[in-house]
């Protein structure tokens, strides 16, 4: 099933969707990787975008089909009224980091606290975004640095904290801590559907732990 882009939000019962917000500083490239995610076009314009993510789990003996839908909230800066609405009911957290950006990675722990202060200790994604450009920065994040805020992020979660490190604007997932599927680093062309994969992936975890 494609994902499917929205503007305006249609009603679902709670039940059928998990409501994923996505954050991190400014140019890290959160709208870039909501893009990516959706494979063709731009998830449009607003103060608010969400892509949904349909994916299929098993209850039991029946298979249901659950929408993960990652919410953008966009000049954030500028209507901090509306923080407590984004975050209101989250299930889940994607932060996003640009790897040749340390401010961006320090703001990783801020925007922890952010989340979990609305919304309790939900599971987390951390995106490393920008990897296609890291061998031109000397000063790039390490992977072993993210790995290791990841697993401190973990401590005593019934979820781990996943890293993906990837470039939104080629869509390439370059290395991720928890790999079900095959790596995109042996397709030299690889498929949008490739790049969604590991975000599939958590969000079907996420299902199973809500």
């Amino acid at each position: 099933m494609e994902p499917v882009n929205e503007t305006e939000f249609k009603p679902r019962e709670e039940e059928d969707y998990l409501k994923i917000v996505l954050v991190g500083d400014s140019n890290v490239g959160k709208t870039t990787l909501l893009n990516a995610l959706a494979g063709s076009g731009e998830t449009g314009r607003g103060y608010s975008v969400s892509l949904e993510i349909p994916i299929e789990i098993k209850k039991g003996d029946e298979k249901k089909t659950i929408v993960g839908r990652i919410y953008d909230l966009r000049s954030q800066r500028y209507f901090p009224f509306l923080h407590s609405l984004y975050y209101n009911n989250a299930k889940g957290a994607i932060i996003v980091f640009d790897i040749t950006d340390k401010n961006s990675f320090k703001s990783l722990t801020k925007w922890r606290y952010i989340i979990w202060g609305h919304t309790g200790n939900i599971p987390l994604l951390i995106c490393g975004n920008k990897t296609d450009l890291k061998h031109s920065n000397e000063e790039h994040i390490l992977q072993k640095e993210a790995i290791a805020l990841a697993k401190t992020f973990s401590e005593n979660r019934a979820m781990k904290t996943i890293y993906i490190e990837l470039s939104a604007e080629k869509r390439i997932i370059a290395f991720e801590t928890e790999t079900k599927t095959k790596s995109q680093m042996e397709n030299i062309y690889p498929t949008i559907d490739a790049f969604r994969d590991p975000f599939v992936d958590w969000i079907r975890e996420l299902a199973k732990n809500v």
